[in-house]
């Protein structure tokens, strides 16, 4: 299986993918939420994270985690 362009956007288009087509839509949403540089794309990859895994929860009762957005991740007592 490839890559999946653009996924689902909405509870239908989301119904019909699979559990392996979900999985891989939120390790690429992990992915991004790991490398976002400014707090528009983390906020914009938590929310499609976090939108995914209760996608995944409602259609596979596989239950999302409690998550909270991630605070900035240079302080100014970090290096």
């Amino acid at each position: 299986m490839g890559r999946l362009k653009g996924g689902a956007n909405t509870e239908a288009e989301a119904a019909k993918l699979s559990l392996a087509q979900l999985e891989l839509l939120i390790e690429g949403a992990e992915w991004r939420l790991d490398r976002a540089t400014n707090s528009n794309l983390r906020k914009d990859a938590f929310k499609r994270l976090t939108w995914l895994e209760a996608q995944r929860e409602r259609l596979h009762g596989i239950e999302a985690p409690d998550r909270r957005l991630p605070s900035r991740r240079s302080g100014p007592d970090e290096t």
